[in-house]
Protein backbone atom coordinates (compact mmCIF):
# COMPACT_ATOMS: atom_id res chain seq x y z
CA UNK A 1 0.00 0.00 0.00
CA UNK A 2 1.45 3.59 -0.99
CA UNK A 3 0.29 7.07 0.12
CA UNK A 4 0.83 9.76 -1.53
CA UNK A 5 0.15 13.22 0.03
CA UNK A 6 -0.33 16.48 -1.58
CA UNK A 7 -0.78 19.89 -0.34
CA UNK A 8 -2.68 22.04 -1.90
CA UNK A 9 0.49 24.65 -3.47
CA UNK A 10 1.09 21.54 -5.39
CA UNK A 11 -1.33 21.82 -7.79
CA UNK A 12 -1.14 24.18 -10.83
CA UNK A 13 -4.45 26.20 -12.77
CA UNK A 14 -4.83 26.42 -16.75
CA UNK A 15 -7.31 28.86 -18.34
CA UNK A 16 -9.73 27.00 -20.55
CA UNK A 17 -12.03 29.02 -22.83
CA UNK A 18 -14.87 28.97 -20.24
CA UNK A 19 -12.95 28.90 -17.02
CA UNK A 20 -10.29 27.46 -15.26
CA UNK A 21 -9.25 23.93 -13.86
CA UNK A 22 -6.67 22.55 -11.92
CA UNK A 23 -4.97 18.92 -12.32
CA UNK A 24 -5.43 17.15 -8.54
CA UNK A 25 -3.67 13.74 -9.97
CA UNK A 26 -3.86 11.51 -13.27
CA UNK A 27 -2.71 7.84 -13.89
CA UNK A 28 -0.48 6.98 -15.24
CA UNK A 29 1.69 10.02 -13.94
CA UNK A 30 3.20 10.63 -17.19
CA UNK A 31 0.32 10.38 -18.90
CA UNK A 32 -1.01 13.45 -21.42
CA UNK A 33 -4.11 15.35 -20.55
CA UNK A 34 -3.82 17.13 -24.37
CA UNK A 35 -3.14 13.30 -25.56
CA UNK A 36 -6.07 11.54 -23.47
CA UNK A 37 -3.56 8.86 -22.38
CA UNK A 38 -4.28 9.03 -19.18
CA UNK A 39 -6.10 6.14 -17.68
CA UNK A 40 -8.31 8.20 -15.14
CA UNK A 41 -7.59 12.20 -13.96
CA UNK A 42 -9.33 13.76 -11.21
CA UNK A 43 -9.57 17.57 -11.52
CA UNK A 44 -11.77 20.66 -10.12
CA UNK A 45 -12.61 23.36 -12.48
CA UNK A 46 -14.62 26.42 -12.87
CA UNK A 47 -17.42 27.56 -15.27
CA UNK A 48 -17.40 31.22 -15.45
CA UNK A 49 -19.85 31.56 -18.27
CA UNK A 50 -23.61 30.94 -17.54
CA UNK A 51 -23.59 28.61 -21.33
CA UNK A 52 -21.03 26.43 -21.92
CA UNK A 53 -20.44 22.79 -23.83
CA UNK A 54 -18.50 20.41 -22.41
CA UNK A 55 -15.40 18.85 -24.79
CA UNK A 56 -15.55 15.31 -26.43
CA UNK A 57 -14.09 12.65 -23.60
CA UNK A 58 -15.32 9.86 -26.22
CA UNK A 59 -13.86 6.85 -24.76
CA UNK A 60 -14.10 7.93 -21.26
CA UNK A 61 -16.90 8.30 -18.51
CA UNK A 62 -17.17 11.65 -16.47
CA UNK A 63 -18.34 11.64 -13.32
CA UNK A 64 -18.63 15.61 -12.25
CA UNK A 65 -20.03 17.10 -8.83
CA UNK A 66 -20.66 20.35 -8.25
CA UNK A 67 -19.16 21.82 -5.10
CA UNK A 68 -19.84 25.89 -5.22
CA UNK A 69 -22.77 27.20 -7.15
CA UNK A 70 -25.12 24.98 -9.02
CA UNK A 71 -25.55 23.56 -12.89
CA UNK A 72 -28.14 21.97 -15.37
CA UNK A 73 -26.17 19.63 -17.52
CA UNK A 74 -28.52 19.39 -20.85
CA UNK A 75 -27.15 15.57 -22.40
CA UNK A 76 -28.63 16.50 -25.88
CA UNK A 77 -31.09 13.55 -26.65
CA UNK A 78 -30.88 12.15 -23.69
CA UNK A 79 -31.55 13.57 -20.52
CA UNK A 80 -30.83 17.08 -18.57
CA UNK A 81 -30.01 16.98 -14.47
CA UNK A 82 -30.13 19.99 -12.17
CA UNK A 83 -27.20 20.13 -9.94
CA UNK A 84 -26.89 21.72 -6.66
CA UNK A 85 -23.68 21.53 -3.91
CA UNK A 86 -22.51 17.72 -3.49
CA UNK A 87 -25.26 16.65 -6.05
CA UNK A 88 -23.28 14.54 -9.29
CA UNK A 89 -24.21 13.08 -12.18
CA UNK A 90 -22.14 10.14 -14.72
CA UNK A 91 -22.15 10.41 -18.06
CA UNK A 92 -20.41 9.09 -21.16
CA UNK A 93 -17.99 11.44 -22.03
CA UNK A 94 -18.86 11.36 -26.07
CA UNK A 95 -22.24 12.47 -25.19
CA UNK A 96 -23.46 15.99 -26.46
CA UNK A 97 -23.23 17.56 -23.36
CA UNK A 98 -24.02 21.73 -22.52
CA UNK A 99 -24.26 23.50 -18.82
CA UNK A 100 -26.20 26.13 -18.03
CA UNK A 101 -24.98 28.03 -14.60
CA UNK A 102 -21.56 28.79 -13.18
CA UNK A 103 -20.02 26.65 -10.36
CA UNK A 104 -16.82 25.16 -9.06
CA UNK A 105 -16.65 21.61 -9.72
CA UNK A 106 -14.93 18.34 -9.44
CA UNK A 107 -14.56 15.88 -11.98
CA UNK A 108 -13.28 12.03 -12.43
CA UNK A 109 -12.68 10.80 -16.18
CA UNK A 110 -11.60 7.10 -16.51
CA UNK A 111 -11.28 5.03 -18.78
CA UNK A 112 -15.01 3.30 -19.92
CA UNK A 113 -14.02 -0.38 -19.34
CA UNK A 114 -12.94 0.85 -15.48
CA UNK A 115 -15.05 2.02 -12.75
CA UNK A 116 -15.15 4.65 -10.21
CA UNK A 117 -17.53 5.99 -7.81
CA UNK A 118 -17.52 9.39 -6.03
CA UNK A 119 -19.17 10.38 -2.83
CA UNK A 120 -19.01 13.38 -0.17
CA UNK A 121 -18.65 13.35 3.55
CA UNK A 122 -19.93 16.67 5.53
CA UNK A 123 -18.56 16.43 9.39
CA UNK A 124 -18.85 18.48 11.89
CA UNK A 125 -15.52 18.58 14.10
CA UNK A 126 -14.27 16.04 16.80
CA UNK A 127 -16.90 13.81 14.70
CA UNK A 128 -15.44 10.20 13.39
CA UNK A 129 -16.42 8.58 10.51
CA UNK A 130 -16.01 5.59 8.47
CA UNK A 131 -15.65 5.19 4.43
CA UNK A 132 -15.74 1.77 3.37
CA UNK A 133 -13.26 0.19 0.59
CA UNK A 134 -14.52 -1.30 -2.51
CA UNK A 135 -11.93 -0.53 -4.79
CA UNK A 136 -7.57 -0.49 -5.36
CA UNK A 137 -7.36 3.33 -5.63
CA UNK A 138 -8.82 5.97 -3.48
CA UNK A 139 -8.43 9.66 -3.19
CA UNK A 140 -9.26 12.22 -1.00
CA UNK A 141 -9.58 15.68 -1.61
CA UNK A 142 -10.72 18.04 1.01
CA UNK A 143 -13.14 20.92 -0.16
CA UNK A 144 -13.25 22.85 3.05
CA UNK A 145 -12.24 21.55 6.85
CA UNK A 146 -9.37 19.68 8.39
CA UNK A 147 -9.44 15.67 8.70
CA UNK A 148 -7.00 13.18 9.96
CA UNK A 149 -6.57 9.72 8.05
CA UNK A 150 -4.41 8.22 10.10
CA UNK A 151 -1.40 10.39 11.62
CA UNK A 152 -1.78 12.33 8.31
CA UNK A 153 -3.29 15.63 7.92
CA UNK A 154 -5.43 16.69 5.37
CA UNK A 155 -6.45 20.79 4.92
CA UNK A 156 -8.93 22.26 2.71
CA UNK A 157 -7.34 22.06 -0.73
CA UNK A 158 -5.19 19.05 -0.31
CA UNK A 159 -5.86 15.14 -2.10
CA UNK A 160 -4.32 11.95 -0.20
CA UNK A 161 -4.02 9.30 -3.06
CA UNK A 162 -3.80 5.60 -1.92
CA UNK A 163 -2.58 3.29 -4.24
CA UNK A 164 -2.94 -0.56 -3.64
CA UNK A 165 -5.80 -0.32 -0.58
CA UNK A 166 -5.76 -3.28 1.43
CA UNK A 167 -8.38 -1.49 3.90
CA UNK A 168 -12.09 -2.51 3.57
CA UNK A 169 -12.49 0.65 5.36
CA UNK A 170 -11.00 3.88 6.08
CA UNK A 171 -11.54 6.44 9.17
CA UNK A 172 -12.16 9.91 8.57
CA UNK A 173 -11.61 12.19 12.19
CA UNK A 174 -12.60 15.71 11.66
CA UNK A 175 -10.74 18.41 13.27
CA UNK A 176 -12.32 21.89 11.50
CA UNK A 177 -15.68 21.22 10.14
CA UNK A 178 -16.00 20.55 6.30
CA UNK A 179 -16.72 18.39 3.63
CA UNK A 180 -14.12 15.86 2.19
CA UNK A 181 -14.93 13.49 -1.31
CA UNK A 182 -14.03 10.38 -1.38
CA UNK A 183 -13.21 9.11 -5.27
CA UNK A 184 -12.46 5.05 -5.09
CA UNK A 185 -11.08 4.06 -8.89
CA UNK A 186 -10.45 0.28 -10.01
CA UNK A 187 -8.33 0.33 -13.24
CA UNK A 188 -8.48 -3.30 -14.98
Amino acid sequence: MKWTYLPPTSFQTAKWAKGTTTELLKFPPESDFLKRDFIFRISTATVEAEESTFSDFSGLTRILMVLEGSITLIHEGRYQKHLNPYDQDTFDGSWSTRSIGKVRDFNVMFNSQDRASLSSRSLVSNQSQDIDITEKRIVLFVHTGKFLVGEQLLETGSVLYIEACEWTSIQLTCIESGTILCSQVEVF
